[in-house]
């Protein structure tokens, strides 16, 4: 098995279980973490705040179940579904905030992480804004077509 999953199958580990700061000794000092809408975090100081805490924050029974990791040198593929149900207030890492719907939420999500020298330097996190807007009450759900 390669570092890199290593790494990542740890990191899903401890992120599960919460340790803020052993799945933070996971990635490197200057991270980037990108995902849909533009949103951008730089650096593990923000990341622990911007996207850690304020997604258990948002969901503390969240979880992270994984469907498949795939492993090619420096860069892991992970295929999964994030679970939680929104009871605290959820903070996107732009400021922006959307108070407890108390609803549940349960959608697939894709990242591709690079880890250099056994850390995680970047994430690029994919999955559908309105399926999730949708599943937390936000949203209305779409219609349906009649075939």
């Amino acid at each position: 098995m390669s570092v890199a999953k290593r790494v990542l199958e740890e990191a899903i580990e401890l992120w599960n279980s919460g340790d803020r700061e052993g799945w933070a000794a996971l990635y490197d000092e200057n991270v980037v973490w990108e995902a849909p809408g533009g949103a951008r975090i730089s650096g593990l100081g923000d990341l622990k705040v911007k996207y850690f805490d304020a997604l258990l924050e948002a969901a503390p029974d969240r979880v992270s179940v994984v469907d498949s990791l795939f492993a090619e040198g420096d860069l892991v593929a992970e295929e999964g579904r994030y679970r939680g149900t929104h009871t605290g207030t959820w903070r996107n890492p732009d400021g922006a905030e959307i108070p407890p719907t108390g609803q549940s939420v349960d959608f697939p999500f894709s990242a591709i992480f690079r880890v250099e020298n056994g850390k995680i330097a970047s994430i690029r996190l994919y999955y559908d804004q309105l399926e999730v807007l949708t599943q937390l009450g936000l949203m209305p759900a779409p219609a349906r077509a009649e075939v």
